[in-house]
């Protein structure tokens, strides 16, 4: 079981997602050992620096479990910390490995006075994203549209649902 920091790839970290662990050192936050201890501080299962807000935070967060075939263990990663991983053997240490990560990284945001990044399913959003399409997809999107006698937006939206 260990955790491991994984550089994010520039085309897969989204502009508007602060990843304030992306600027701190390999070694603060890449290794774990122990019962859910972090190596850079206690604030693993013994609770005693960990607050209310920082355990119910953590639930808010968006986690996902999957198999590394070159690791040949699951790896739990969390959306809003794309630089941290958790690997373990199952699943649900995974999850558990991950999220007791997260939550150390957010105690140690909290005590050193740095943004702790908010969970997506907290963060507003206007339901408007403009997408660019070559101009001959565009063609064929508006013939489409008119043929069904939808709207452009509608068409595309149905689309994407799928």
């Amino acid at each position: 079981m260990r955790a491991t920091f994984r550089q994010p790839k520039a085309k897969r970290k989204p502009l508007d997602i602060p990843d304030a662990m992306a600027q701190r050192s390999l070694h603060q936050y890449s290794e774990r050992s122990g019962k859910g201890k972090a190596v850079s501080g206690k604030a693993g299962r013994s609770g005693d620096l960990k607050t209310q807000e920082d355990r119910l935070i953590v639930d808010h967060y968006a986690f996902r479990i999957f198999w590394s075939s070159e690791d040949r263990q699951y790896v739990g990663a969390c959306a809003e910390f794309p630089s941290l991983s958790h690997l373990d053997a199952s699943p649900v240490k995974a999850l558990k490995g991950i999220r007791d990560l997260i939550e150390s990284v957010i105690l140690e945001l909290n005590k050193s006075g740095e943004a702790v990044p908010s969970p997506i399913s907290e963060r507003p959003y206007s339901g408007a994203f403009k997408v660019r399409v070559p101009p001959l997809l565009h063609r064929r999107l508006v013939m489409e549209a008119a043929e069904q006698g939808v709207s452009l937006n509608r068409l595309v939206s149905a689309k994407l649902a799928v």
